[in-house]
């Protein structure tokens, strides 16, 4: 029996779910930045659950490389909560990831926007 050869597409499955996860976070995000931007509009005050997951997107902010940290510490928590959320977003439709690392933040960030979006950070 003869080996067939097959052509390198070892990384196709991979790249498929990196797409998916990256377009299902983009929109996510998208939405997260505006409800993120009202609750800060409306004074809004976070929660346990909300300071938790401020401090850690400001963490993965601060991890991204080559990102401009220009965060401007003032203003309330759900402020600080509005502009951590749209650098990231903003940083990552211009940055996109290719890698393993990057299909990882993506799950994390989609499971914390999902979190955000149903007010579970918000008092």
């Amino acid at each position: 029996m003869k080996a067939m050869s097959l052509p390198n597409h070892h990384m196709m499955f991979f790249d498929r779910a990196l797409d998916v996860q990256r377009t299902q976070l983009m929109t996510a995000m998208a939405d997260a930045v505006s409800e993120c931007r009202a609750a800060a509009d409306q004074a809004t005050e976070l929660n346990a659950d909300g300071e938790a997951g401020l401090f850690r997107l400001t963490e993965i902010w601060c991890a991204m490389p080559d990102a401009d940290r220009v965060i401007i510490f003032e203003g309330s928590q759900a402020q600080l909560l509005a502009n951590v959320v749209a650098q990231i977003y903003a940083y990552l439709m211009q940055h996109p990831a290719y890698d393993p690392v990057g299909l990882a933040l993506y799950v994390e960030l989609q499971h914390m926007m999902a979190s955000l979006m149903l007010g579970e950070w918000y008092e």
